[in-house]
This record gives structure tokens, sequence and C-alpha cells, in this order.
């Protein structure tokens, strides 16, 4: 355990590791709080980071060792794999040599497995992980109001988190221990994945019966299929065509898959979760890197 006065200093330098379509809009908040005197910003595209932290106000760091000094690290990258390549080096020691105290949030959709093995490796060094995974897609990153999941085994590394963590957020669930955000973000995406391919299911049907497919969306919505799906969705980039909702079919299948694994350790049969996983698979095969919203001109296609 390290020492209370290190555990109760200020939070002033922050770095901020991935700045793709979420991490952007989230460090960009966590700048513009001004609540920290130094921002720091890394990404494997330099020339972005570059550009980001001359536009928030930040510093760009060249390398994630130049984020030693900082207090909080906040992740945001694609895969649990990466940001345990990110955090620890083949020998399992840390690859940012931070002081011991020091709080690691990833805020990234991580396998919660993963997240426990890495948090064991960096506790060895005297640094905290906390999982804090986020809901709300790129709209609520950009206006500050991301619902958060937040995990932590040590109090003290959660209550160190949130001040940084409450720049980005207009909710912040505590979940429990290390990788129960993970995992309950996981299990969120499985049902509004559910949700969505319940519902193009409906739609591809309808459309075949005869329907108006925006008459469809207008009905559930009024109706008890009603859901973020058929509110936020379906509308603008199913039936409006434009199949740019910002979230990654890659995405939401992995995340889909992390939530098949959670059901499969908590041995229980999960049928619908296995349909979902197989659904999206399929339509990954079929389309690979796109929207994934375009999984509904997959499935209307076969």
């Amino acid at each position: 355990m390290t020492d209370a006065t290190t555990e109760r200093r200020a939070v002033e330098r922050v770095g901020f590791i991935g700045l793709g379509t979420m991490g952007d809009p989230m460090v960009s908040n966590i700048a513009a709080s001004e609540r920290f005197a130094d921002v720091l910003v890394h990404d494997v595209d330099a020339v972005r980071a570059e550009e980001l932290a001359a536009r928030i106000g930040a510093r760009s760091a060249a390398s994630v060792a130049d984020l030693a000094a900082c207090d909080v690290i906040v992740l945001m990258l694609p895969t649990s794999a990466i940001v345990r390549s990110v955090l620890v080096g083949e020998d399992g020691s840390p690859r940012i040599p931070l002081a011991p105290g020091a709080v690691v949030v990833d805020m990234s959709s991580s396998d919660p497995t993963e997240t426990v093995e890495t948090g064991r490796m960096l506790a060895a060094a005297g640094i905290h992980l906390v999982d804090a995974p986020v809901s709300g897609a790129r709209e609520r990153a950009v206006t500050g109001t991301l619902a958060i999941m937040l995990g932590a085994d040590d109090e003290d590394a959660a209550t160190r988190a949130v001040p940084v963590i409450e720049t980005m957020s207009s909710t912040i669930f505590r979940t429990g221990g290390l990788g129960t955000g993970h995992a309950m973000k996981a299990l969120n995406n499985f049902v509004a994945a559910a949700a969505f391919t319940a519902a193009s299911e409906a739609l591809v049907a309808g459309a075949r019966f005869g329907l108006d497919p925006a008459v469809m969306v207008d009905i559930f919505n009024v109706s008890t299929g009603q859901s973020f799906v058929t509110t936020h969705v379906l509308p603008t980039h199913v039936v409006g065509g434009e199949f740019a909702s910002g979230f990654a079919l890659p995405l939401m299948t992995k995340d889909v898959r992390i939530a098949q694994k959670v059901q499969q350790a908590s041995e229980h049969a999960a049928p619908v979760c296995d349909a979902v996983t197989a659904a999206l698979g399929d339509a990954l095969d079929a389309l690979g890197n796109v929207d994934h919203t375009r999984a509904f001109e997959f499935w209307s296609a076969r």
C-alpha cells in the first residue's frame, strides 16, 4: 500500500492516450475545464497529437514514457490488448515509469479479465488501475455528458480519478471492483446490439411485407418497441441512409464477444447473446471495417 500522503496529493498533471473519435472530444473537455496545471496528449499518430494539443492548449508527448510525471493517465484505445501493450512490457514491468500512487484510468471498452490481470501487473509497481468505460457515443463525448461505469479495487485511486472523469461525464456509476466497469460496458453494448439486430430484422421483414420503414420507426417510437436504437440510430443512419453513427462494426462485434465471455464465465445459458454475436460476426466477415449500421444492408440483402 502506498503512503497516505502520496494518495492525497493533488492531481495537477493529466495524460491522455488515444485521440480518436472519442478521445479527441474527451481530452478537449479535460483541457477546457482548466482544473489541471498540465495536460499532455499522446497518439500513435504524432501529427494528430500535435494538432490536437495546439487546438486545446495542451502539450504533445512524443512517447508514452514522456507521461511519467503525470498524476493521472487516461487511456481511450480500441482493445484491452492494446491497453496492455501500452502500459506493460513483455517482462511485466510498466512501460511508463510513473511514481508510486499514480492512477491509470482505462476508459476503453476492454475485456474485464484482461483488465484485472493488467491491474495486478501495475500494482506490483505501486500504480493503481481503475476501469471507467463510457456510454453515450461521440455526441455526448463532445458535450461532456458521457455516462461512466467506474470499477476500482482501491478507493483512494477512484477518488483521485473522479475529478478528471467529471470533466467528461454527467453521471458516474460505481460498479464495484476492478473490471466491473468493463463488464458492465460490454453487457450494456450487448443490449444495444441486440436491440439493433432485432430492429433491423423487423425492418427487413416489414419492408418485404409492404410496410414503409420510416412509418415503422415512427410507430416503434410511440410504442413498446422504442429504444435508443429506434430513436437515435434507425431514423438517420438506417432509414435515412447515412450509415455514419460513428461506432464501427468491428468495435460493436468486439464488445458483444466480450459480453459473451462474461456470460460464459457466469455459467448460464445466453442464447440471445450467442445469436447476436453470430449475426454481427457474419456481417463483420462480409463487410469489414465499416460503420455498424451497415450491418443492416448485409442482413437485408441475405
